[in-house]
């Protein structure tokens, strides 16, 4: 009867292991499975994948980084083009003398923000025009009253060689419509000037340029350029300054540029 009886206990208890085992692994599943749904669960409380979260993060990740821009191109590009510049100068500085003339610029851009060029002009148009001879009212009127010829110099030509950089880039908005660029640029170098009393003397150069750019290939040029001389003129000698203040154009080439990394 022992024996009887332990068999019968032996056998339920096997018997109630695998519902044992199988009541586990539910338990386990529905462990995970509310762990899922906890982490994917969206704000109304529905589950979302796990899957579909990492996409939409991903989606908005990519989507933010569209937006920066770490670095944007310069809409106009100097280094390694040549600049043309025509221009119309005129007399700023001698109250009795009334100048204008016309004179150009060839500037070589070795760099973004260095330049080196060559420089010349003439505005001497008597040869035109006797009574074109560059002196103004004041110097007529000067004379008619004291009945002497003030001393003054007179610069008829000018040639030479600048040396420059650009430490300013900017640009300019218009009415929120169209942005215009536009840089300031310094420029020290030598050369000579022709005067009536002397021909051909030696002279440094002081250049000051302003340029609005319009086009890939054309910007209008602004500019101020000072000669400084010494010249003997009769009873007088001494330094001599000639400033100038003139308008005109620039024409780039090439008319377009290709980007480098390096640039």
């Amino acid at each position: 009867m022992r024996r009887v009886l332990s068999v019968v206990i032996l056998s339920l208890v096997m018997m109630m292991m695998p519902c044992l085992a199988m009541s586990q692994e539910s338990d386990s599943s529905a462990s995970v499975e509310t762990d899922s749904v906890s982490e994917g669960s969206a704000s109304d409380g529905s589950a979302v994948p796990s899957s579909r979260i990492v996409v939409r993060d991903q989606k908005k990740k990519r989507e933010f980084n569209d937006k920066i821009v770490v670095i944007q191109r310069k809409p106009f590009m100097r280094r390694g083009r040549f600049e043309m510049a025509p221009m119309f100068y005129g007399g700023i500085n001698d109250s009795l003398l009334f100048q204008v003339g016309v004179g150009g610029q060839m500037n070589y851009h070795i760099l973004e923000w260095l330049y080196v060029g060559v420089y010349g002009g003439w505005q001497d148009w008597r040869a035109a025009d006797r009574q074109t001879n560059g002196l103004s009212d004041a110097y007529n009127d000067i004379v008619d009253a004291t009945d002497a010829i003030p001393t003054t110099s007179i610069v008829d030509g000018y040639v030479g060689g600048v040396v420059g950089f650009v430490p300013i880039y900017g640009k300019f908005s218009i009415f929120n419509s169209s942005v215009i660029h536009w840089d300031f640029s310094l420029g020290l170098g030598g050369g000579a000037v022709y005067t009536r009393a002397n021909g051909f003397v030696g002279a440094g150069l002081i250049s000051v340029d302003h340029r609005w750019y319009l086009l890939k290939w054309l910007s209008l040029n602004i500019g101020l350029k000072g000669w400084i001389y010494y010249e003997d003129i009769g009873n007088r000698k001494g330094v001599f300054t000639h400033w100038q203040a003139g308008i005109g154009i620039g024409f780039w080439l090439p008319p377009s540029w290709n980007y480098k990394s390096e640039w």
